[in-house]
C-alpha cells in the first residue's frame, strides 16, 4: 500500500506492507485525509536532519515522562524500522474494514473519522485504537469528517480558555486552526474576534460569520478589542500564529482582561515582557493535542477511557462533538480545502501549501470516498 513520509526534507510516497489489526483496534480504509500544515511542514523540514527522528512515546528520557500506572500495555505502538522516514498525517475519515474482537460498538462498513499521529497517517490502510476513532454522523460527507483532528485541536484550545457563554474570545491567527476555532467559538455562544495579517484569511473569517475581524498591520488591535469589550479586554485569547517575534504574545497580554487566559497554539517567540504580563495578572497556557487522553498511552492505545464524571471532554468526546457540529451545519469546512490531491501525488499537495496563494489546507484522496 502507499503511505506518505517525511524524508530528507521532502514529502515522499512509499510502498509499505499493510498494517495488521491489533488488540482493541479498528482497521480503516481512508477516503480522505486532511493535511495539518504547520505540524507536517515542520516534520518535512526537520527530516532533512538525520538525527531529527520523532516518536509519539519515546523510550528514552527526558523526551516524555511515563505515566505512573499499574496497567501494562500488551501491544504498545512500535518504533519505526527506519527513523529517517517519519510517518505524517493524523486526521482522516474512511470506511471500517475490520475490527478486533475487543471492539464491540463499531462494525465493518461503518463510516468513521480517526485521529492520532502515531497511527492515522496518510496511507491507504490504517489500524487505529478504538479511543481514537469516532463514528461519522449520518449525512456528513467523509471529506468533511476528515477534519476531525484539526477541529478537535481547536476545540481543546478553546476549552483551555475556560470561557463561558457570552464571553469574548480572540483568535489571533486565522489559519486553519484559527478559522475552525472561530466557528466553534461562535457556535458555543462566544463573542469572537479574529485577527490576521492575511486579507484572504480575514475574508474567510467574515464569510464564516465572525463578528469582528481585525488587521494587525492597519488596526490598533489592543484598543479595538477593548472597545468591543466595553474597555475590559478579552476573556480569552488564543495565539495561533507562526512568528519568531515575541511581540504577538505580549500583545495578547495587553488585550486580555484582568485575570484573562492566553492559550498558545502556534509557534512564536516566548520572550515575555514582565510588566505587560503582570499588568492584567494574565495566565498563560500551552495548548497540547485534542483533549485529555492525548499522549497517554493507557488511554490511547490501551483504550482505557476516563470516566465522564471525572473528565467530561476527552479527546474522543471532542472528536464526536466536532463531527456533530459539522453535521448540524454549525461549522463549515468546505472553503478550507479547495484542492484535492491523490495520495500517489502527495508531494504536490505540500508544494501547494508552500505557494504564495496557499489555501488553509489540502485534502489527500484515496479513491474510496463514500
Amino acid at each position: 500500500m502507499k503511505r506518505v513520509f517525511a524524508h530528507g526534507g521532502e514529502a515522499v510516497v512509499r510502498e509499505v506492507p499493510e498494517p495488521t489489526l491489533r488488540a482493541g483496534e479498528v482497521l480503516v480504509r481512508p477516503a480522505y485525509s486532511a493535511i495539518s500544515v504547520g505540524t507536517e511542514t515542520w516534520l518535512i523540514d526537520g527530516s532533512a536532519d538525520p538525527d531529527f527522528g520523532v516518536h509519539e512515546y519515546p523510550s528514552v528520557p527526558p523526551y516524555w515522562p511515563k505515566t505512573r500506572t499499574p496497567v501494562k500495555l500488551d501491544h504498545p505502538m512500535p518504533n519505526p524500522s527506519d527513523p529517517s522516514y517519519i510517518g505524517i498525517g493524523y486526521s482522516l475519515a474512511g470506511v471500517v474494514v475490520a475490527v478486533d474482537d475487543q471492539v464491540i460498538d463499531i462494525a465493518p462498513g461503518d463510516l468513521v473519522a480517526c485521529s492520532g499521529s502515531q497511527c492515522a497517517h496518510h496511507a491507504e490502510l490504517v489500524s487505529v485504537p478504538r479511543n481514537l476513532v469516532a463514528k461519522v454522523p449520518t449525512g456528513l460527507p467523509l471529506d468533511q469528517a476528515a477534519f476531525v483532528t484539526l477541529g478537535s485541536i481547536s476545540m481543546a484550545a478553546l476549552r483551555q480558555t475556560q470561557c463561558h457563554f457570552g464571553e469574548t474570545v480572540v483568535q489571533y491567527g486565522l489559519g486553519l486552526l484559527g478559522l475552525l476555532g472561530a466557528q466553534i467559538g461562535k457556535a458555543a455562544g462566544f463573542k469572537t474576534i479574529g485577527i490576521d495579517i492575511n486579507p484572504a484569511r480575514r475574508k474567510l473569517a467574515t464569510e464564516f460569520g465572525v463578528e469582528y475581524v481585525l488587521d494587525p498591520a492597519a488596526d490598533d488591535v489592543v484598543e479595538a478589542v477593548k472597545e468591543i469589550t466595553d474597555g475590559f479586554g478579552a476573556d480569552g485569547v488564543i495565539l495561533g500564529i507562526k512568528s519568531e517575534s515575541s511581540e504577538p504574545l505580549n500583545l495578547c497580554f495587553d488585550m486580555s482582561r484582568q485575570r484573562g487566559r492566553v492559550v498558545g497554539l502556534g509557534v512564536f517567540g516566548w520572550n515575555i515582557d514582565r510588566s505587560r504580563f503582570f499588568a492584567n495578572r494574565v495566565s498563560l497556557h500551552p495548548a497540547v493535542g485534542y483533549g485529555p487522553g492525548r499522549y497517554d498511552p493507557v488511554y490511547e492505545e490501551g483504550n482505557v477511557d476516563y470516566p465522564i464524571g471525572m473528565e467530561r471532554w476527552t479527546e474522543n468526546r471532542n472528536q464526536q462533538l466536532f463531527l456533530d457540529l459539522m453535521a448540524r451545519g454549525l461549522v463549515n469546512v468546505g472553503p478550507l480545502a479547495s484542492d484535492r490531491v491523490p495520495i500517489e501525488r502527495a508531494p504536490e499537495a505540500y508544494e501547494i501549501l508552500r505557494s504564495e496563494q496557499r489555501p488553509p489546507t489540502v485534502l489527500l484522496e484515496y479513491g474510496s470516498g463514500t
